[in-house]
């Protein structure tokens, strides 16, 4: 109609451009306002482009365009799961990173550092922060340890040591109550018999449903709960022994491949530890420990 309009009138080109807007189906709208808008019989120019304009499959092509972000490519998704990997699910590499002081600790070296993989802790070195034998199996004394030494990665052996389990929480504990949620929570077992440390395999299971009640309780009068039924150490005698630990597979954090209904052999819902220990990061004086402080949690309801 425009380009009729304008061979058979003395149409100028600013309103041959108006009538182009107002007839260009909204669907197909273009901001920027091509070269070929101006191309008509009368006015040829070599500036003019028979190519179509290149299309781009992952975009609104349209009028939305000049608005919206561009799309990530593969390449900046992957700069940004490297940048801020606690943003996404716990990955199930084992690391291979190893810290200088890690040797000074066996379990360090062969059971802790390959779990942290991909974890604000990875390179970081370690320390103890609470052990159930040194420090007392209750829920005071781990939270007069671990509080506000941001993230934590839990080691629990059984009552006969040959069995390790555990978990990563990447928010650790504050005592402030609440739960404090994570996507890169994880939990982890022993998937052979135990022999040595250094041959120790370990399995680890991501969290499932979000990142919600990755830790259950951050309350000062309760040990440890990943999950509501993940793995549960209260570290007190309500359930009749403070050593005493419970798991549940499935509903927070996934069964894994060998469809585990929990963290230990034979499908134990329940046993006695010999010992729980937690390893935190070591910060200099002039580094803020992440997530020392309370959390904002919108996931848990």
């Amino acid at each position: 109609f425009c380009l009729v309009a304008m061979t058979t009138t003395k149409m100028t080109i600013p309103v041959f451009i108006l009538l182009l807007f107002i007839f260009q189906p909204i669907h197909s709208f273009q901001v920027v306002i091509r070269p070929q808008h101006f191309c008509t019989p009368l006015l040829p120019s070599k500036s003019c482009s028979k190519r179509q304009p290149k299309q781009h499959p992952n975009r609104l092509y349209g009028w939305l365009d000049a608005f919206l972000p561009a799309p990530q490519n593969d390449d900046s998704e992957l700069q940004r799961q490297q940048q801020y990997p606690e943003q996404y699910p716990a990955t199930y590499e084992m690391s291979d990173i190893l810290v200088e002081k890690d040797i000074e600790n066996p379990e360090i070296q062969y059971l802790v550092r390959p779990l942290l993989k991909s974890t604000q802790l990875e390179s970081r070195p370690l320390q103890l922060a609470y052990n159930a034998n040194v420090n007392g199996w209750s829920a005071q004394s781990f939270h007069r340890c671990v509080n506000g030494k941001g993230a934590a990665i839990i080691v629990a052996s059984t009552k006969d040591e040959q069995e390790f389990v555990g978990g990563y929480n990447p928010k650790g504990w504050a005592g402030y109550g609440g739960a404090r949620p994570s996507v890169a929570a994880f939990l982890f077992y022993q998937s052979e018999a135990f022999t040595s440390m250094e041959k120790a395999q370990l399995q680890k299971l991501q969290k499932v449903g979000g990142g919600g009640l990755a830790c259950c309780k951050d309350e000062p009068n309760y040990g440890i709960a990943l999950g509501a039924d993940g793995l549960i150490i209260p570290l007190s005698t309500e359930i009749g022994n403070e050593k005493v630990a419970i798991s549940k597979l499935g509903p927070y954090y996934e069964r894994g491949p060998e469809n585990r209904s929990t963290l230990f052999a034979n499908g134990a819902s329940m046993v006695e530890l010999s010992n729980v220990k937690v390893y935190v990061g070591v910060y200099g004086d002039d580094e803020e420990i992440p997530y020392s402080g309370a959390v904002l949690d919108m996931t848990s309801g």
